[in-house]
């Protein structure tokens, strides 16, 4: 049932919530769906890891992309339009043509556009990952004492300070996690404008001019998502990190550290470590995702209310009608009814 009502009536985290518990079966649905599909695009790494190895790692990874960018990525703009409309519907005629294609080019140019921004990080990451599998060691850990000799004041040094060239290397590698996660969120918008009306172009048009206009709240609401999200990022440090405690002896020189870690974090985890990690992720990450999400659809609702015949205009645009304004549906006893709690958060 769409959430209509006076959408600035009432705060954000309250609406999500009475919009979870109004249409639990909507909003779990569309959680589970997400869930699946994403199983479903990592599905050729489980098939390799189950078969000991016999299917190449690479065409794993490259079956898993395949579904990935065709299932995971279009969908996402059916969930997110699926979110958007608990809360705000309008009655327009649905445009005939199928929307995946639309949503599959919106997606791609989303990745796209994140993945510029994180590409130092990325490129970091994998040389991590990948160079610790495929290259020598003398040839892995060539960057990281090059450092060293030269915050050792002589690049000619056969020795340097290798504890101060990690921290710097991983705290570089945070940074471009900030960055990543910056160049993310500043398309957040663009998965819940109506793209299978608008199209690619018109959509990141809009994107851009929502997150310039409301940047204050969008900056809020991420920081009350980030504060929910910590829960579950704790729990799986304090994993991680008491199985790491008994497996490296931290007394050692940095560099064996180094070493020990890298090779510890290549082995598979163990059972327990994999059953703890799955129970955190039940309890303390699923339920506040799912809460999360619906708290981006409250807010991105909100915000298209309010550019709502702007946006129609547009969409009358791309479409090449000069249909009449759109009717905002208003139903009563929805999330967005008048309330007058305005201290909750």
């Amino acid at each position: 049932m769409p959430m209509g009502g006076n959408i600035n009536q009432l705060p954000v985290g309250k609406a999500a919530r009475r919009c979870i518990t109004r249409n639990f079966d909507q909003v779990s649905s569309v959680a589970i769906a997400q869930i699946v599909l994403r199983v479903l695009a990592l599905s050729p790494l489980f098939l390799s890891s189950a078969l000991g190895g016999k299917l190449p790692l690479w065409l794993s990874l490259a079956f898993a992309l395949a579904l990935y960018i065709a299932l995971v990525i279009p969908m996402r703009f059916w969930a997110r339009e699926k979110m958007r409309r608990l809360f705000y519907t309008r009655n327009l005629p649905q445009r005939k043509r199928n929307p995946y294609e639309k949503w599959l080019k919106t997606g791609l140019l989303r990745y796209l556009r994140g993945i510029l921004w994180g590409l130092p990080f990325l490129a970091g990451f994998l040389y991590f990952v990948i160079g610790y599998k495929t290259l020598d060691a003398q040839t892995f850990e060539q960057p990281i004492h090059f450092l060293a000799m030269l915050l050792n004041g002589d690049p000619e040094s056969p020795t340097g300070n290798v504890t101060l060239a990690l921290v710097i290397i991983f705290g570089l590698l945070a940074v471009f996690g900030l960055l990543f996660a910056y160049g993310w969120w500043r398309d957040l918008p663009l998965e819940y404008l109506p793209v299978r009306s608008l199209g690619a172009v018109k959509s990141l048009h809009w994107s851009r001019r929502i997150l310039k206009k409301y940047r204050g709240q969008m900056r809020k609401n991420t920081c009350v998502n980030f504060l929910l999200a910590l829960p579950a990022a704790v729990g799986v440090g304090a994993v991680l990190v008491f199985y790491l405690i008994s497996k490296v002896d931290f007394s050692l020189s940095s560099k064996v550290v180094f070493n020990l870690l890298l090779r510890t974090l290549r082995s598979p985890l163990p059972r327990l470590q994999l059953l703890e990690l799955g129970a955190v992720l039940l309890v303390l990450y699923l339920p506040l995702w799912v809460y999360r999400k619906t708290r981006n659809a409250a807010l991105m609702a909100r915000l298209m209310r309010e550019n709502a015949h702007h946006i129609h205009h547009t969409e009358q645009e791309a479409s090449g009608t000069t249909d009449a304004q759109p009717k905002i549906v208003h139903l009563e006893g929805t999330p967005f009814d008048k309330d007058r709690d305005h201290h909750e958060a």
